[in-house]
C-alpha cells in the first residue's frame, strides 16, 4: 500500500541521514525497484536508503556491533 508522502516535499530540505548527515533526496524508481519498495529517502552519495513505511520515513541510525 502506498501512502501519500507530498508533505514530504516541504522537509526533505531540513531532512539529513542520521549516520553521514548527508542531506536526503527521494530516491529514484530504479533504486526502489533494488530495495524493493514503492518510495524510499537516499543520501546525495545514494550510500544509504530509508524506506517509507506507511508514509512515515525510517531513519534509524546503523547499528555497529
Amino acid at each position: 500500500m502506498q501512502t501519500d508522502t507530498f508533505w514530504l516535499e516541504d522537509f526533505l530540505p531540513l531532512m539529513r541521514c542520521p549516520d553521514t548527515h548527508q542531506p536526503l533526496r527521494r530516491a529514484t524508481a530504479e533504486e526502489c525497484v533494488n530495495l524493493g519498495v514503492s518510495v524510499a529517502l537516499a543520501t546525495q552519495d545514494g550510500s544509504q536508503y530509508f524506506i517509507i513505511d506507511e508514509g512515515i520515513p525510517i531513519l534509524l541510525p546503523r547499528v555497529v556491533r
